[in-house]
């Protein structure tokens, strides 16, 4: 399940750092903000991979 809600941020993220709002810069930071937060979050919710040999 952690995969697949990792998947959606990352779309998410995807998605609202290639939106741009015309004539505006604080839209445009507003959204790219809101996309780097999401691929944040794919980042820290990715399912990591336990390769101790201990």
């Amino acid at each position: 399940m952690r995969a697949v809600l990792s998947f959606i941020l990352l779309l998410a993220g995807a998605l609202f750092i290639g939106i741009t709002v015309d004539n505006s810069i604080v839209g445009n930071t507003v959204v790219k903000a809101i996309g780097a937060l999401c691929i944040i979050g794919f980042v820290r919710t990715f399912p990591k991979r336990q390769d101790k040999l201990y």
